[in-house]
């Protein structure tokens, strides 16, 4: 991997959608911190003239913490407009050659627990549920969109038998564990992921050999079926997991889905 790169996304902040300013001058809630609150347990509220996401017991979550930001203090030390710093793009899979545009990486922590559970209580929110014939563990909340994907991945095999070898085994749904190689919290620990074939897939960590060069042999038509049903997939990350498919329905769909700022950032990893 390149010891350092310059990070560049074109996008406009403050303007279009989400601009948080009403024509008559009142605060007016930015648009994806209300898509957030349509998928996670949190409540929008001005604090001091700015927004902060309130969450069940009170703590509070900044929209911006109005701090400058390499990519790795993102991941690490998000607020929760960086959520959206990297727009996600669906549609025909193609190579993601710059570095650190990771759409989806970013996560708040909090959300995700006030939403799916702590350590103390997530455990008990999974259900083993059958995907394609398999049976996985995920969070009660996602086995409908887990369904709807598994009907529209039935509907692919019929026009094209060769999914199937993509399809044999799974390779993990609800886990308790860290992210490897860091100490933030996998989407997995939450039940709101789930990999497919390992032995189909490519991972970033598997490279041997610098530079980093993004690889994957997952067709479009599974990647479709997730992406229609709000999961993000990994293979839309430079730092490539093609076996893991996310469920982060606020990265899908106007206005969530337009890019939020442009930034450059310098960093190593």
């Amino acid at each position: 991997m390149a010891a350092i790169a310059v990070f560049s996304l074109v996008a406009v902040l403050g303007a279009g959608p989400g601009a948080g300013a009403e024509a008559d001058g009142t605060a007016a809630i930015p648009e994806r911190l209300a898509c957030l609150a349509r998928h996670y347990r949190l409540t929008p509220m001005l604090e001091h003239g700015a927004w902060v996401a309130e969450l069940p017991g009170g703590a509070r979550v900044p929209w911006s913490d109005g701090r400058r930001k390499t990519f790795e203090q993102r991941l690490n030390s998000p607020d929760l407009q960086d959520i959206f710093l990297i727009p996600y793009r669906a549609g025909p899979i193609r190579t993601v050659e710059i570095e650190n545009e990771d759409p989806g990486r970013i996560r708040v922590e909090p959300l995700f627990v006030a939403t799916y559970g702590g350590p103390s209580t997530v455990a008990a929110q999974q259900i083993r549920v059958r995907f394609l014939g398999m049976p996985v563990r995920v969070h009660r909340k996602i086995a409908p969109a887990l369904a709807r994907v598994a009907e529209r991945i039935a509907r692919a095999r019929q026009a094209d038998a060769g999914l199937g070898r993509f399809l044999r085994k799974l390779a993990g749904g609800f886990a308790a564990r860290k992210i490897a190689g860091t100490d933030r919290t996998s989407a997995h620990a939450f039940g709101i992921a789930i990999d497919l074939d390992k032995s189909q897939s490519d991972y970033w960590r598997w490279q041997k050999h610098s530079p980093l060069h993004w690889r994957n042999r997952f067709p479009q038509a599974i990647v479709e079926a997730f992406e229609a049903e709000g999961f993000i997939w990994g293979g839309r990350w430079f730092h490539y997991d093609t076996m893991h498919f996310e469920y982060r329905p606020e990265l899908f769909g106007p206005p969530c889905r337009e890019p939020v700022s442009a930034v450059s950032d310098t960093g190593s990893r």
